[in-house]
């Protein structure tokens, strides 16, 4: 399937981040959370993009698309890093965020190898791995891609972080348009670059009208309230399905 804006779904598996589920529905309901599987055939999308913050959705995902003939390209947004090893504050100065694709079974091991070390020998507050790992586990089976947001590049804007990654292999830079203030300053930064760019759109919601919803969820998460959210960014309604709809088209 061809899409003009590629549709990067997140999960509720990453923690905090996305209300839509993985549940093996075919029709949405308002009694339950929406379900990116739901999503998926009421509009006869034949594969889906997730973009996910941990592994640990993979099998339900896998298994729902298995049944429901959805092709799942399944990805990890990790946290990449100058040394593991090196676990003081001044390194968090380093990390930036990379979106890691599996092409096939054989990149889901590597894949499960890499985010098993970021998670276990390179955990620092989240899991994070360094370009001289990242480097030895990778495979031909992996797809690089640099997130729209919390990239270098949008770490280099906004907090003059000065990062220098070492990108040893072909990366796909994605660019966005969420009607946020902050994009027209990243899609400058990335068209920069004169890398190969893919349009694409963040989706954690289904309509425009579950941002409130949305909202709460992530007040809740971050033991704040509607009142004095403390969440920065949250300025746009348009990372959802809705919106990618209507740039889709």
């Amino acid at each position: 399937m061809q899409y003009n804006v590629l549709p990067l779904f997140k999960s509720h598996f990453s923690i905090g981040k996305s209300i839509l589920t993985l549940e093996n529905e075919e029709t949405t309901s308002e009694d339950n959370p929406d379900s990116i599987i739901a999503i998926a055939k009421e509009n006869n999308l034949s594969e889906i993009f997730l973009a996910e913050d941990s592994m640990s959705g993979f099998l339900q995902a896998a298994s729902n698309c298995k049944l429901h003939k959805i092709k799942l390209n399944f990805g990890i947004r990790l946290t990449v890093c100058t040394n593991t090893h090196d676990k003081t504050t001044e390194s968090l100065s380093s990390n930036c965020k990379f979106l890691i694709f599996c092409k096939n079974y054989a990149g889901y091991k590597a894949l499960i190898k890499i985010y098993s070390f970021a998670a276990k020998e390179g955990f620092y507050y989240e899991p994070r791995i360094d370009y001289v790992n990242l480097k030895k586990m990778w495979s031909d089976n992996l797809i690089l891609g640099v997130p729209f947001y919390d990239s270098y590049i949008y770490n280099n804007l906004f907090y003059s972080e000065g990062i220098i990654p070492d990108i040893f292999t072909k990366a796909f830079y994605f660019q966005e348009d969420n009607d946020h203030p902050l994009d027209k300053h990243i899609t400058k930064a990335v068209l920069k670059t004169g890398e190969e760019i893919i349009k694409s759109k963040s989706i954690y919601y289904k309509n425009k009208s579950d941002f409130p919803a949305y909202l709460s969820f992530r007040a809740i998460n971050e033991r704040s309230s509607l009142a004095e959210p403390r969440l920065d960014h949250m300025c746009s309604d348009e990372f959802c399905f809705e919106s990618w709809k209507k740039q889709n088209s």
